[in-house]
């Protein structure tokens, strides 16, 4: 006769006339069962093609073992690989994962929020948007008991947190740093938007390779945009509207940014546009077929970022960390270099 019907714990004990209890420990190995118990029933198992029931072990456990994951943008170059770091690590540690876009808007990170809170996800991973200040739609969770771990961007409106970082300030004071030692002295850089918190590590990088090597600070070679085509023309036009200070070298907050850049200056015909050196953050893999490739690039490791984040929340959920014992773990940046 053939069974149409799932092969349930139930079936399996009734057909070795033994307890459920049994049969579920002989399935996970467990010491206080007999070699003899066990080999009967894994090998019935095996005959009947038996599959433990997930969706219950979960529920016995009080657990979903799915996590959540809000980010900005997966158009975006380093949320795309960072996702490939944490879902690989998350896999292998028998969960899954559910992700969120806000597209950088905080109503949207917030619906995101309710629905994984909703959704009974065991922790949550997020890149908060550009205009979160207000941490009350994530704080829900840790006072129901579910870890949160912030990435990729410091709240640094939140003191009391976990999270993982890219080394943005060393990566950009290297950037500098190796731009001032090809004879660069009006270096320009063109930060993410002025007000938020997450952008002011790589701009101190900036300054303080300045500082170290005694090149003055100049106002008017910094410039601000909010990641839109629009604010980045606007940033780029402030860069070089003073002819007495304009820039020989550029170093933007991401790549994205910096070929914008690039193809309004193109555009305009910028007389001085194949003499200047450019890096910004990203190291995209099609840098080497651009005509107007930039010099280097900084390698934010996003790989590293999304499992140092997963590793971490994984500690915070099997309780081997105090919740309390807030962690800040850096990845440092890398600077790749094109010639």
């Amino acid at each position: 006769m053939i069974r149409n019907t799932p092969v349930t714990l139930k079936f399996l004990a009734e057909k070795l006339k033994m307890s459920v209890s049994t049969v579920s420990k002989a399935l996970n190995d467990y010491p206080t069962i007999n070699a003899y118990t066990k080999k009967r029933v894994q090998e019935m198992a095996r005959e009947l093609h038996f599959t433990p029931n997930k969706s219950a072990i979960n529920l016995q456990e009080r657990k979903s073992r799915i996590i959540g994951i809000i980010l900005p943008n997966l158009l975006d170059h380093f949320f795309t690989r960072s996702i490939y770091g944490v879902e690989q690590f998350a896999t292998a540690n028998g969960y899954n994962v559910i992700i969120k876009q806000t597209h950088d808007e905080l109503e949207k990170e917030i619906q995101a929020a309710d629905m994984l809170l909703k959704s009974r996800v065991d922790g949550l991973i997020i890149a908060i948007s550009k205009n979160t200040q207000d941490f009350a739609h994530l704080g829900q969770f840790e006072n129901l008991g579910i870890p949160v771990v912030y990435y990729a961007r410091n709240p640094s409106f939140n003191l009391s947190c976990h999270k993982v970082l890219g080394n943005t300030f060393q990566g950009c004071y290297e950037a500098s740093r190796f731009l001032i030692q090809r004879k660069h002295r009006q270096i320009a850089y063109l930060g993410g938007p002025k007000m938020i918190s997450f952008t002011h590590d790589r701009f101190n990088g900036y300054i303080h390779a300045l500082r170290d090597h005694d090149i003055p600070f100049n106002a008017d070679l910094v410039a601000y945009t909010d990641f839109d085509q629009q604010s980045t023309i606007a940033a780029i036009q402030q860069l070089f509207s003073n002819t007495d200070y304009l820039p020989t070298a550029l170093v933007a907050f991401k790549e994205s940014v910096l070929f914008d850049a690039i193809k309004y200056l193109r555009a305009v015909n910028y007389a001085h546009l194949r003499n200047m050196e450019f890096i910004g953050f990203g190291n995209h893999a099609f840098i080497s077929y651009l005509d107007i490739p930039p010099v280097a690039s900084v390698e934010e490791q996003p790989e590293d970022v999304g499992e140092n984040a997963v590793k971490l929340l994984l500690q915070l959920m099997n309780k081997e960390i105090d919740h309390s014992e807030y962690q800040k773990i850096m990845v440092d940046c890398r600077l790749v270099v094109y010639e």
